[in-house]
């Protein structure tokens, strides 16, 4: 199904002029063989482009259409018109002349191969070039002396005929792509009917293409299909790379390139954790991906008034436009996860529905997680922020669990429940976590955060059935009387009243107490009645009233037994989540008042 889709993706990426067509690919080139018509090398001209690399100049190699190059694992295998030094001058310092020598031959005779039919003047001239080049004397040359050090520096060179790149000429393309389509002229290609097409007697890849930008994985690329052990393989084909698994040359080439043009645009790819999430529509339309980017809270998608008008339509079951672009609530969507694994790359996940369900399923996770927030803080927490709450702010490596992102996404995607795993870690570092001011380089840390707070509502409410349902709300809730969530009140107000006794005061109650006040709270509390008598002692009287009033009121909705402690012993995994809403909304709440007795003077 993923390898299905990547194919068709590739058609309507084709047909689009986005990527390559059949038999072509995209190859950094970093200089040019210019050839006379005679086929005499008669310059070796740079073809690198000038960028920018923070304030200083720099010349990278150019991306270029050229014939698609052969995947080499061992061995010598030659490209046409474009590849490294080895095949096209007979030069390299791998100290191994005799394979150097094998690798122009191959050249030479693939060459030939192609080129023999052909009539231009541009095609004779390569012939001639290969016919007549020294290889073993190429060193020498002095063009070759003259450009040694990036010859040898692993660069790929293209044939330039006159005032064209050889690439360009129609002759010469037809060539190329007649000897393609016929399975690249090997007499020994396997051919079989295609897994992914259905085609028969299509030549069967042996290798599959390398995915390029899956991070974490090799720079040069890891492959998504691969077979190199007889446990891999079934059927009878032991030995027999890729036939236990029969995909065509054609369709191995299009699923690679559609996968590596969705991780190179950073619109179609967003890492999160160790899994890099991949995600496009049916047609390939660009807008889809803006929509759901802007659904992911990050920059570069769609603005918060653009998301909502998208939103009301797809709830409606209505196109909707989006940068000029009619977008269908049924416009079938994938999201891809990949991860890196060694050599390889090991799928995460794979989901598959309509882009409208998949936009209700995020707006879903979104409305469980709206809760009242400080000023500068944006209304949609993108996921990354969410992964990032649940890891070690001091660490070296402040990534989160890598197995924890990958659940994450599918429980917001599918509209499933939230993994536990996510939940305790988020309590876990609440009670770690302590509040340090911003400095150093470093951004703030709150114990309970915007963030955190957030995420323990929407695990409440998807997670625990009807139980928070109704209690729990954006903002405080005073109809709510559920004593684990009044005790996360009940503590805010006893640290505001301890802070407006004490100005200036550098550590509060929360810092010594506030892990174990939402753990045992019967433990706690008590000792927290007589630090606040003595709080309330040094206020004045206006204050002190206004403060016992408050006390009263959430001491009110706090059942008291005929024997024992009101306060419980211990407060579940659920009701400590609670708690910290509690405490979370009444501080909000708090600093709001505050605020604006501040705007009011």
């Amino acid at each position: 199904m993923i390898l299905q889709s990547l194919v068709h993706l590739y058609d309507e990426l084709s047909r689009q002029g986005k990527v390559a067509r059949e038999g072509w690919g995209i190859a950094k080139v970093s200089h040019r063989l210019v050839l006379d018509e005679e086929g005499g090398l008669i310059g070796i001209v740079s073809a690198r482009k000038k960028v920018l690399r923070g304030k200083k100049e720099k010349e990278i190699p150019s991306d270029m259409m050229v014939p698609l190059p052969v995947i080499r694992a061992s061995g010598v295998k030659a490209n046409f018109l474009c590849d490294n030094s080895s095949y096209l001058l007979g030069v390299d310092n791998k100290g191994k002349p005799e394979r150097t020598k094998e690798c122009f031959e191959a050249a030479r005779a693939l060459h030939h191969q192609i080129l023999d039919g052909c009539h231009s003047a541009e095609a004779r001239a390569i012939l001639s070039y290969f016919d007549h080049w020294d290889a073993a004397g190429a060193r020498d040359n002095p063009l070759v002396q003259t450009n040694l050090e990036d010859i040898l520096g692993g660069s790929n060179f293209l044939f330039h005929v006159g005032n064209k790149d050889v690439s360009d000429i129609p002759e010469i393309r037809d060539a190329w792509e007649r000897y393609y389509r016929s399975g690249g002229g090997e007499e020994d290609t396997i051919k079989g009917q295609c897994l992914i097409t259905g085609k028969k007697d299509m030549p069967i890849a042996t290798l599959h293409p390398k995915i390029k930008g899956v991070l974490g994985a090799q720079s040069s690329g890891a492959n998504l299909v691969s077979f190199n052990a007889p446990a891999f393989c079934s059927y009878g084909y032991d030995g027999e790379q890729g036939q236990n698994a029969p995909v065509s040359e054609e369709a191995a080439n299009a699923y690679g390139a559609a996968l590596n043009f969705l991780l190179a645009d950073r619109t179609h790819a967003k890492v999160m954790g160790d899994t890099t999430v991949v995600y496009w529509s049916e047609h390939g339309e660009e807008a889809y991906q803006d929509g759901f980017l802007g659904m992911m809270g990050d920059e570069g998608g769609l603005t918060d008034e653009e998301l909502d008008d998208v939103l009301a339509h797809m709830k409606e079951g209505r196109s909707s436009d989006i940068g000029g672009i009619s977008v269908s609530p049924d416009e079938p969507f994938y999201i891809l996860g990949l991860a890196p694994n060694a050599a390889r790359i090991s799928v995460r996940f794979f989901l598959r529905n309509t882009f409208g369900a998949f936009m209700k399923n995020m707006e879903a996770h979104e409305g469980r997680m709206k809760i009242v927030r400080p000023s500068w803080e944006k209304g949609r927490i993108p996921l990354w922020r969410i992964l990032k709450a649940t890891a070690n702010p001091h660490s070296k490596d402040s990534a989160s669990s890598p197995l924890l992102a990958g659940s994450l996404l599918k429980a917001i995607f599918l509209d499933g429940r939230y993994p536990e795993a996510l939940y305790q870690n988020m309590l876990r570092r609440i009670f770690l976590d302590r509040d340090e001011p911003a400095g150093g380089g470093r951004p703030a840390v709150y114990k309970v955060s915007y963030v955190k707070a957030a995420m323990v509502k929407a695990y409440l409410l998807k997670n625990c059935g009807t139980k928070w349902e109704g209690k729990i709300q954006m903002a405080v809730n005073e109809n709510c009387n559920d004593i684990s969530y009044v005790l996360g009140r009940l503590f805010s107000v006893l640290e505001n009243i301890q802070k407006s006794a004490n100005h200036g005061i550098n550590s509060t109650i929360k810092d010594r107490y506030f892990n174990s006040a939402c753990a045992t709270p019967a433990a706690v509390f008590p000792l927290l009645w007589k630090l606040t008598n003595a709080h309330l002692g040094k206020l004045d009287q206006p204050k002190a009233a206004y403060f016992k009033k408050k006390l009263g009121m959430l001491m009110d909705k706090i059942a008291m037994p005929d024997t024992g402690t009101p306060l419980p012993h211990r407060l579940t995994l659920d009701e400590q989540g609670a708690f910290v809403l509690g405490y979370y909304q009444e501080t909000q709440e708090t600093q709001a008042r505050y605020a604006g007795k501040k705007e009011e003077k």
